[in-house]
């Protein structure tokens, strides 16, 4: 999983859904967390170390039998640590607060085991195992409650007894000591093999009632408390649910009782059953879906009633039924390809008042979250390009829109509101502005070109590339210069409306970008290459200079007022490097963890540097200062710590080694200064309680060291 000091920063953003086709149902981005969790089962969404962000826990068969969970770092970026391996046959996760000390503790059953886990957080993060049964058949899902209203959360479990088809419903009571103990109660064994098992006051009496499912018999059952935790026979809800899986009760229809959602994963068949008070439920059935294996409801588009969502074994994508608000559903598909999902569940990943997704994929071996685009849709769409339109005062950003979609490019004001500039374009990659034009390299097609204030076309010269048109730079005198990736740099009269080549061979492998060196009457290429060099090609003779780099795959590159020259490379984690002039070598770090960083560009008017990152479709706007020649930058962990973060309203500095004043600048998104301090004391803190929750950039400087860091002000 990668590191960062500088990640993603989502530029602040105005709706323009009209623009972007972006109506008022839900839409999904799929955003991966891990693709190398194997045969992965079941998996949450819980703030594990209780620092505002949703972690994930998850179980998988992976290792024989593994749960682990992925700490969120607050920019959904996750990082994984394991939690228990060698468990055999791990199918069910759940977390909560077990034994009353404020910490996530983790519970999770294994089938092939046979075995119950509780997993003590001692605070930090480290957990201590601790058997609740160490031999219940066919462990298989579980679910913490409280069914005897003692204030302390009890276990459920479900028995998949796949061999011994001896399955049971049972709850284990906590007794509510600082060391758990755990005593058994049987509440049915009427099922062979249980797959699922929930909790819910279904009868509106107070106390907890359970709903199950048995997979051979082909039933939904639910069981009545009676108060003092007798439940029973149980009630049969449904005797030809062929081959029920999953049975999740909530309350769909809003009339005030627990209604009950079943998925069939043999059969493919999904129904809900609607609850009339009196616990006599109507089944409704909805069409096949294939190898249903969950469903679920919450409001996902935020029109006040409950839609379905759900995961097939043998769907090709994750669902959702869209609630009339009758109780007519119409299902659409989630966030792309993720086959044989097993489990997804609702959670604010991104803290945007719409409920985002996270699933987990046996086939497929992936974790992903699926954003939700409804209340703050994100205007990026695999961004390649950024180039800043001085006379304007705003940037423009050509997105490609994937391999689905067509390209368009937007305008991003200096407050960072968002509009569109020009849609349907198929792949714009590379701009550049020359004589109050924008030139858009329209990948396969040609060149195309926009006048900067109508956004009208007024320009198009047809290519034909053996890779696609992409980087471009302008001369200042006319001519303006385009790469095709294969290898090759045409030039284009402008008045005169022709082309020529200006280089055929020489260039690396994949040249991607060039940016015109006006200084040195050159322009300066790069490419996706293993250690690709900076190339340096003479406008007077299309000679061609190397000069070594420590990096490679280049997407980008861009110079500043000074002639310092900045790379985006993919090379993990994605980062962007500065070059000084003269190229001996000299370089330092200007951020990492980018995504796919590609053609970035320096505003010289307020020194800021623009990355678009293609695979994270956002875009970073990172405040700059300049100089010819300086320092190389050393790592911050070498000389102070900034802690904590995220921060609340004391944001600290502590130095490691001795070294002169701290100059301290804090920036908001776009750039602008909202703090500056100099700072004299080697260990220090600021009241930042002036300071609007958000994400932020710290810039320190001390003695020719700096760093760029960004944090976050939480509420």
């Amino acid at each position: 999983m990668k590191k960062q000091k500088v990640i993603q920063l989502v530029a602040v953003a105005l709706l323009f859904l009209s623009a972007l086709n972006m109506g008022a149902q839900a839409e999904f981005a799929q955003h991966m967390i891990t693709d190398n969790f194997m045969q992965g089962y079941d998996v949450i969404a819980v703030d594990i170390n209780r620092d505002g962000y949703p972690d994930i826990v998850a179980a998988a068969k992976a290792t024989t039998g593994e749960v682990s969970w992925w700490r969120n770092n607050g920019f959904n970026e996750f990082e994984k640590t394991i939690i228990k391996q060698g468990f055999s046959g791990a199918r069910g996760v759940r977390a909560a607060d077990i034994n009353g000390d404020t910490e996530i503790d983790i519970v999770a059953a294994g089938w092939l085991a046979n075995k119950i886990l509780y997993f003590e957080n001692d605070g930090s993060e480290n957990f201590t195992e601790h058997i609740v049964d160490n031999n219940f058949k066919g462990a298989h899902t579980v679910d913490l409650r409280d069914v005897n209203n003692d204030g302390y959360l009890d276990i459920l479990c479900s028995g998949f007894d796949y061999y011994g088809h001896q399955g049971e419903i049972v709850w284990w009571e906590n007794d509510g000591q600082d060391s758990v103990s755990w005593t058994k109660h049987l509440i049915s064994d009427r099922f062979q093999q249980s797959p699922f098992i929930f909790g819910e006051d279904m009868d509106n009496d107070g106390d907890l009632d359970i709903v199950a499912c048995g997979e051979l018999n082909d039933e939904i059952v639910w069981w009545q408390n009676d108060g003092n935790q007798n439940f029973g026979s149980g009630i049969v809800v449904d005797n030809n649910f062929n081959a029920a899986h999953t049975v999740i009760a909530r309350d769909v229809d809003q009339d005030g009782d627990m209604d009950i959602l079943g998925a069939a994963c043999m059969s493919s068949k999904i129904a809900w059953y609607e609850n009339d008070g009196s616990q006599n439920f109507t089944k409704h059935s909805l069409p096949n879906f294939g190898g249903a294996l969950w469903l679920d409801a919450i409001d996902l588009d935020n029109d006040g009633d409950k839609d379905l969502f759900g995961a097939g074994m043998t769907a090709p994508s994750l669902a959702w039924w869209e609630n009339d608000g009758e109780q007519n559903f119409t299902k659409a598909n989630i966030g792309g390809s993720f086959g044989q999902g097993f489990c997804v569940v609702p959670v604010m990943m991104d803290s945007d008042n719409d409920y985002d997704l996270v699933a987990i994929g046996k086939a497929t071996n992936k974790i992903s979250w699926f954003e939700n685009k409804l209340e703050d849709p994100n205007p990026y769409n695999h961004p390649e390009c950024c180039v800043y339109d001085y006379a304007n005062e705003r940037w423009l950003i050509s997105n490609t829109g994937g391999t689905e979609n067509p390209g368009y490019i937007l305008e991003v004001d200096n407050e960072g509101n968002t509009s569109m500039f020009k849609s349907n374009i198929d792949a714009p990659l590379g701009m550049c502005i020359a004589e109050n034009t924008l030139y858009v390299s329209d990948a396969k097609n040609g060149v195309l070109g926009f006048d900067l204030d109508t956004s009208e076309e007024l320009f198009f010269m047809d290519f034909n590339p053996i890779g696609n048109m992409d980087g471009q730079a302008y001369d200042n005198d006319g001519h303006l210069f385009v790469v095709d990736t294969y290898g090759r740099i045409y030039k284009i009269y402008l008045e005169e409306n022709y082309k020529t080549y200006f280089v055929l061979t020489g260039l690396t492998a994949y040249t991607q970008d060039i940016v015109f060196d006006e200084e040195n009457n050159r322009l300066l290429a790069i490419g996706y290459a293993t250690n690709a060099p900076i190339q340096a090609i003479s406008l007077e003779d299309s000679s061609i200079t190397n000069y070594p780099t420590s990096f490679s795959y280049y997407d980008g590159i861009t110079m500043d007022q000074y002639g310092n020259v900045y790379l985006a490379s993919h090379q993990s984690p994605g980062r962007v490097i500065k070059y000084f002039p003269g190229f001996d070598g000299s370089h330092e770090i200007v951020s990492t963890g980018h995504d796919e960083p590609a053609g970035l560009h320096y505003n010289t008017e307020n020194d800021t540097l623009a990355v678009p990152n293609y695979g994270g479709s956002t875009v970073d706007f990172i405040p700059m200062e300049t100089t010819s020649i300086g320092k190389l930058k050393k790592d911050v962990n070498e000389w102070l710590d900034i802690y904590p973060n995220p921060f609340h309203d004391v944001l600290k500095i502590s130095m490691k080694k001795p070294c002169g004043d701290l100059s301290v600048a804090l920036f908001n998104l776009m750039g602008q200064q909202v703090f500056h301090a100099i700072l004299n004391q080697e260990d220090t803190q600021m009241n930042m309680q002036f300071i609007p929750s958000g994400i932020y950039i710290v810039k320190i400087k001390s003695d020719g060291l700096s760093e760029i860091k960004k944090i976050i002000k939480q509420q």
